[in-house]
């Protein structure tokens, strides 16, 4: 094979583990985000089912 053969296709890999990293990358922060969501409302539902159960204040 040529130089410029092999030399294309070890940019093409490059390429491609790249673009892997880059969306793994953007998933791993995608998925960050959902369990800091997933937290924040589990924590608002238990704070409003708090306040209901709390008695009225005059």
């Amino acid at each position: 094979m040529a130089p410029e053969q092999l030399q294309a296709l070890a940019d093409a890999d490059e390429d491609d583990v790249r673009e892997r990293y880059e969306r793994r990358r953007r998933i791993a922060t995608m998925i960050d985000d959902a369990a800091k969501r997933a937290d924040v409302m589990s924590r608002l539902e238990a704070w409003l089912h708090y306040q209901q159960e709390l008695p009225p204040t005059a």
